[in-house]
């Protein structure tokens, strides 16, 4: 009888490993899932974080335009090329640039 309980217990511990394996087998592609998707999770609140400072520099600097004449002249002068009445402005060529735009025109 001793054999009988020996077998049993072996056939306990062989159901209980098929056991655990089939678990295993079932949940493995949803913990897979679950961490890839913590993943997608983690670069999408990087990425909202990324947007929320471009969006407080751009709040920043439309109250400095609504409330600083010298930056919208300096906004003026640098980004669209105005220039006072009377004024003379002078504009400065980059040799490299000017190089490789005769370059393209071959």
């Amino acid at each position: 009888m001793n054999i009988w309980a020996a077998i049993y217990k072996g056939g306990l511990v062989v159901i209980g490993l098929l056991t655990l394996v089939m678990v295993i087998w079932l949940f493995a592609p949803k913990i897979r899932t679950f961490y890839d998707l913590q993943r997608v999770e983690s670069r999408r609140a990087d990425d909202v974080r990324l947007e929320e400072e471009k969006l407080a520099h751009l709040r920043r600097q439309q109250e400095r335009l609504n409330t600083d004449p010298r930056a919208v002249e300096k906004i003026a002068r640098e980004e669209i090329g105005l220039a006072k009445p009377g004024e003379l402005v002078f504009k400065f060529v980059d040799d490299e640039a000017v190089s490789n735009q005769a370059a393209l025109r071959r």
